[in-house]
C-alpha cells in the first residue's frame, strides 16, 4: 500500500535545505562584522599613550574652558548644630561631660561610704534568758524567771581611731587620684584640641596653594600657554593639590570626631576652635618646676596618701593582740517563790586571752605593704623627675625650631609670589613654578608641623609638672 505523504518529502529536504542556507548566510555576515568592529579596537588601542593621556586630560580641560576659581564639589549634609569653643570652655565643658571622669567621680563617693562605716561602733547584743522549774508544785508563773541582758562591744588601744584614720586617707587618696585622672584626661582633650587645630591650618596651606593654581589656569592676555604639555602639567599640578585638600578634610573630619567623643558631643556638632595654635613665649624655671611638681603633682600625692594609709593599717595591726572587752550588763524578774532572790541585777566583762594569735601575720604583711607604699613613692619621684627633664628640654629645642622655620616663611613666601609673576610674564616655566610651589607649601608645613611640636611638648610638660601652663 504506499504511503500518502510521500510526495511531501522532497518539499520538506529543499526547505530545510533554504533555511541552511540562510542561517550560514547570516554567520558570514556576523562574522565580518565582529572582525572589522574588532580591528577598529586594536587600531584605537594602539594609539600614542600620549595622545590617550591628552584625550583624557582634554575631557578635563577642554580648550576655551577652564575650571572655576573654587573647585565644584558635592555639598555636603550640613550640620544641625555649631559649636564655638575656646580651651578654656573646652576643658570645662570636658570636666562635666566626660564620663571616665563621672565613672572616677563615683569611687570618691564610694570612698566616703567606707569612711562613715569606719566611724560606727559595733551594735549592742540583747539577751533574753528563761528558766523555771516544774517540781514540788513549781510552774512557770511561781517558780520561773527571765532575764534580759545587753551586751556591748569595746574596742581598745584606739583600734577604732586607727580604722577612721585610715578611711579619711582612702578618701583623700581617691580624690587625688580622680585628679590625677583630670590631670591626664586633660591632656587627651587639649592634644586633641590642637591636633584638629594643626589638619585645619594643612587644610588652609593647600587650599591657598589650590586657588593660586586655578587661577594661573584662568585665560589671561599676559600669559599664554606655550604647548599643551604646559597646561597638562599644571593641570595635574591642580589636581594633585586638590586630592591633597580632600585628604586634609579627611584628617579633620578624624581628628574632630576624637574631640566630640571626649567633650561628649553628638556626631551632628560643627566645632569652631577659637583657640589659635599660635607661637606663645613662656618663662619657665626648671627648679621651680622641679619643686612644684614633687609637693602638687596629683599622682605623687596619691601615693604618698596610700603610704600613710599604709603605715596607719601597720599601727592598727600591732595594737590587735590587745583583746577587745565585752561588758554585758543584766536584769533578771522571778516568780513569788524563786529560784532566787527578786529583782536581781548582773553586770559583767569578758575579754579574750591571746595566747595563739597575737596577729603575728598581720604585722608582718601590714609592714611587707608599708615598705612597698614608701618603694612606690621613691620610684614615682625618680619617674617624675626624669619626665620633668625630657619634657623641659624637648620645649626649648622645639622653641629653637619654631623660630627657624618662621624665618623662612617670609623667603618661601617671597619666592613663590616671584615665580607666579615671572610665569605670568613667561619668564620661567612650569617646572620652576611647580618647585616654589612646593617649597612654599613644605616650608609652611614644616613651620606648622614645628609649632605643634611645641605646643605638645609644652602638654607633656603641663602633664609631668601637674602645673596648668597652656590656660
Amino acid at each position: 500500500m504506499d504511503d500518502p505523504h510521500a510526495p511531501e518529502l522532497p518539499k520538506m529536504r529543499r526547505c530545510f535545505l533554504h533555511m541552511a542556507a540562510v542561517f550560514v548566510f547570516l554567520v558570514v555576515v556576523a562574522s565580518s562584522l565582529l572582525i572589522v568592529e574588532t580591528s577598529v579596537r586594536a587600531a584605537n588601542i594602539t594609539e600614542p599613550t600620549e595622545n590617550w593621556i591628552e584625550q583624557i586630560l582634554k575631557g578635563l580641560f577642554k580648550q576655551d574652558q577652564y575650571p572655576d576659581p573654587l573647585p565644584k564639589q558635592t555639598p555636603l549634609p550640613l550640620p544641625t548644630k555649631f559649636m564655638q569653643l575656646s580651651l578654656s570652655e573646652a576643658m570645662e565643658l570636658f570636666l562635666k561631660q566626660n564620663l571616665d571622669l563621672i565613672i572616677a567621680h563615683y569611687g570618691i563617693d564610694a570612698a566616703k561610704g567606707r569612711h562613715i562605716t569606719a566611724r560606727l561602733f559595733p551594735n549592742p547584743t540583747l539577751n533574753v534568758n528563761t528558766l523555771s522549774s516544774y517540781t514540788q508544785g513549781c510552774q512557770m508563773s511561781t517558780c520561773g524567771a527571765v532575764g534580759p541582758s545587753v551586751s556591748q562591744l569595746f574596742e581598745v588601744a584606739g583600734k577604732r581611731g586607727y580604722r577612721i584614720r585610715a578611711a579619711e586617707l582612702e578618701v583623700l587618696s581617691v580624690e587625688a587620684r580622680f585628679e590625677d585622672a583630670v590631670r591626664q584626661l586633660g591632656f587627651t582633650l587639649k592634644d586633641n584640641y590642637f591636633r584638629v587645630q594643626r589638619q585645619r591650618g594643612h587644610l588652609s596651606i593647600d587650599q591657598r596653594a589650590l586657588n593660586i593654581l586655578i587661577k594661573l589656569l584662568q585665560p589671561d592676555k599676559k600669559k599664554q600657554f606655550t604647548s599643551d604639555l604646559e597646561r597638562t602639567r599644571l593641570g595635574l599640578l591642580t589636581v594633585n593639590t586638590e586630592a591633597e585638600v580632600l585628604r586634609d578634610l579627611q584628617r579633620v573630619e578624624d581628628a574632630s570626631g576624637d574631640l566630640r567623643v571626649m567633650l561628649r558631643l553628638s556626631p551632628d556638632v560643627e566645632l569652631d576652635l577659637e583657640t589659635p595654635l599660635i607661637y606663645r613665649s613662656l618663662d619657665l624655671k626648671l627648679d621651680e618646676l622641679m619643686e612644684y611638681a614633687s609637693q602638687n603633682r596629683p599622682d605623687i600625692r596619691a601615693l604618698r596618701l596610700v603610704r600613710d594609709r599604709r603605715k596607719t593599717q601597720l599601727q592598727l595591726a600591732k595594737v590587735i593582740p590587745y583583746p577587745n572587752v565585752t561588758a554585758n550588763l543584766g536584769y533578771a524578774v522571778q516568780g513569788p517563790h524563786g529560784p532566787d532572790n527578786q529583782q536581781q541585777w548582773g553586770f559583767g566583762l569578758s575579754v579574750p586571752i591571746p595566747v595563739f594569735d597575737r596577729n603575728q601575720g598581720g604585722i608582718m604583711e601590714a609592714e611587707v605593704a608599708s615598705k612597698a607604699a614608701e618603694a612606690e613613692v621613691e620610684k614615682a619621684l625618680i619617674q617624675m623627675q626624669n619626665d620633668i627633664g625630657v619634657a623641659y628640654r624637648k620645649v626649648l629645642h622645639s622653641k629653637k625650631l619654631v623660630d627657624v622655620t618662621n624665618g623662612a616663611i617670609d623667603r618661601a613666601t617671597t619666592v613663590f609670589q616671584s615665580a607666579q609673576e615671572g610665569y605670568a610674564k613667561n619668564e620661567i616655566g612650569i617646572l620652576d613654578l611647580e618647585n616654589s610651589r612646593r617649597s612654599y607649601g613644605d616650608t609652611e608645613i614644616s613651620h606648622l608641623d614645628a609649632l605643634f611640636g611645641y605646643y605638645e611638648n609644652l602638654l607633656l610638660l603641663e602633664r609631668s609638672t601637674g602645673r596648668n601652663i597652656m590656660l
